[in-house]
């Protein structure tokens, strides 16, 4: 699935997660758009939601008393301020069109859906707290396109039953990503294994949306194998956004890009054998058997006769079996190579 959106030169496929960064300003949309796709990234995502549709009104006392208090539309109010119309969506996704850069988004509830299907988005992503929520995972699937799910604040039941779901309500193509929900995760908390036994258990492409600071857990989960890399965006250092403290800058997100490149760059093909380039490295420093002293025309040859020394051109002295019990055809000077046709 992955293949079908990634830069073709590139090994992983990187989102620029702007999420509410944009703080509810197009223009600011569209200026991370554009750092965005100046920085490297494959794809940016959004998240959409009717705010009403995501918090009861009691959330916080629910939260603290487990009971439900006052009405307090605080959080609905919050999130009010991140909320684009279909049209404002519509042309930042032709804008993204023109920037060269995927646009799609994690919808929250049906009307999201229905939204950015509306807009023609080329894939969806399952935000981790939509993990038990069926209703939208299924109806994300019902569409037909790609999915990309995070598994963060997931138990290994729910990421089943998830995948399940997506895959029985006809979705085809789905993706993993491993998620910690903490902002910022800690080193200690990130449990980068857990992407090679989601990459087991589920036999699907898996990735990593890092909420950590620094480079580290990218290229560790590259090695890994990650193939999918999610970052939340900000447009510089200094602007004042909900995921400020886990966002990279366009220079951050572009060396995010070539740590990731790199760690799996270096991992190879895993061949036992060493590569072509290392190919000059061995004739120069193997060791090849030469005459450790005269050897006449006739002589049979004894180990004694023989001495190995650099360069690696010739027989090697793992071999000396095949040379020692021969009888030479020429006389060999001392320190000459010894050579197939001297026997």
């Amino acid at each position: 699935m992955i293949d079908a959106f990634k830069n073709p030169r590139r090994n992983a496929f990187y989102i620029a997660e702007i999420g509410m960064n944009h703080n509810g300003d197009p223009e600011m949309a569209r200026a991370m758009i554009r750092a965005a796709a100046g920085a490297g990234a494959d794809a940016v995502k959004f998240q959409t939601f009717v705010p009403e549709m995501m918090n009861s009104v009691h959330t916080s006392s629910l939260l603290e008393t487990g009971r439900e208090g006052k009405p307090d539309r605080s959080l609905i109010d919050f999130f009010s301020k991140f909320v684009f119309d279909r049209e404002t969506y519509a042309e930042l996704k032709n804008y993204a069109d023109g920037q060269g850069v995927v646009f799609f988004s994690s919808p929250f509830d049906f009307p999201s859906v229905e939204l950015l299907e509306s807009i023609g988005v080329p894939l969806y992503k399952i935000a981790s707290s939509e993990v038990t929520n069926h209703g939208l995972i299924s109806m994300i699937a019902r569409t037909g396109k790609p999915a990309i799910m995070s598994t963060g604040i997931s138990k290994v039941e729910d990421v089943d039953s998830a995948v399940e779901c997506f895959l029985k309500s006809g979705g085809k193509d789905l993706s993993i990503l491993h998620c910690v929900s903490l902002y910022p995760a800690p080193p200690g908390a990130l449990n980068l294994r857990r992407i090679v036994s989601l990459r087991e258990r589920y036999g699907l492409a898996v990735g990593f949306s890092d909420h950590s600071r620094g480079l580290e857990a990218v290229s560790a989960a590259a090695i890994l194998g990650a193939r999918i890399f999610e970052k939340h965006f900000t447009v510089d250092r200094n602007h004042d956004c909900p995921d400020k403290d886990v966002s990279l800058a366009p220079d951050d997100f572009s060396g995010m890009i070539g740590a990731a490149e790199r760690a799996i760059s270096m991992l190879g093909g895993g061949d036992i054998s060493y590569g072509e380039a290392e190919h000059p490295v061995a004739r120069a420093a193997r060791r090849s058997l030469f005459a450790k002293k005269f050897i006449p025309r006739g002589k049979t040859i004894e180990a004694d006769d023989l001495i190995a020394l650099r360069p690696g051109v010739g027989i090697g002295p793992d071999r000396i079996m095949t040379v020692t019990g021969r009888q030479t055809v020429r006389d060999i000077r001392e320190g000459d190579l010894i050579r197939p046709e001297d026997f």
